[in-house]
């Protein structure tokens, strides 16, 4: 039983398509905010480049099988090679998720640590009492810096390796450390303001949703507005001018 060229370049490109996971960015923001959050899965990326590079090349001898001779090639290698870059785009991104995280469990963090340390915890107590309490990374974070403190780093030391989104949160309780200055309502300062900056952030992508949403709305009606609104009065015009 012999399948047409056209047949079977589309279940080239099905098959290609359904073994890509959709796992991108704006699936996950989606999935984010239609079912909340979830857990970082841990990812292989060796598997993952193997698994794009035979969707890329599925998808190029796809086509290369449905134009069929000399043009073929080429135009299988080019849409392979471009889908190997759109795939490789849209594949998730560890570290914008690691840092996503961080940020979000950050406030409710500031808030256990003022809690621990005006229950008269040290620092390093609190920062591992809390490492325990918050899911990771942050979590994995805040246990080595306690870590060091119990080691007897200097407080500057056990800070220095932390990602950007923790820095506040260490200068907030270095400056605690070596000037003896109130460290509750640093804490609570910059939990809240680490609800304002996710307030605003989930503003605006409901925002940017909104005019996603609206974006088919206005494909449809635009082409009606030109046939029924201007095209008449062009070509009223146009009789007009040259009757």
């Amino acid at each position: 039983m012999s399948v047409d060229p056209p047949v079977a370049a589309l279940l080239l490109v099905a098959a290609a398509l359904w073994t890509w996971p959709s796992t991108g960015r704006g699936t996950a923001r989606l999935r984010a905010l239609t079912t909340g959050p979830e857990p970082a899965a841990a990812v292989d990326p060796v598997a993952a480049r193997r698994r794009r590079w035979g969707v890329a090349a599925a998808a190029g001898l796809g086509v290369g099988v449905l134009l069929g001779g000399s043009p073929g090639v080429p135009a299988a290698v080019a849409v392979a090679v471009l889908a190997d870059r759109v795939l490789r785009r849209s594949a998730p991104d560890a570290g914008l998720d690691a840092r996503a995280a961080v940020r979000r469990e950050l406030p409710a963090a500031c808030d256990l640590l003022g809690v621990c340390l005006s229950a008269g915890l040290p620092v390093g107590g609190a920062l591992a009492a809390v490492g325990a309490a918050v899911p990771d990374p942050l979590g994995a974070h805040l246990g080595a810096v306690a870590g060091l403190y119990r080691l007897g780093a200097e407080p500057r030391r056990a800070w220095a390796g932390v990602p950007a989104e923790l820095a506040g949160l260490g200068r907030v309780l270095v400056r605690a450390g070596e000037s003896g200055a109130a460290v509750a309502d640093g804490l609570r300062a910059l939990a809240e303001d680490g609800r304002t900056r996710a307030r605003t952030e989930t503003e605006a992508a409901m925002r940017r949703a909104g005019v996603w949403v609206l974006a088919p709305l206005g494909l449809c009606f635009l082409p009606a507005f030109v046939c029924l609104g201007v095209a008449p009065l062009v070509l009223g015009i146009a009789g007009e001018v040259f009757r």
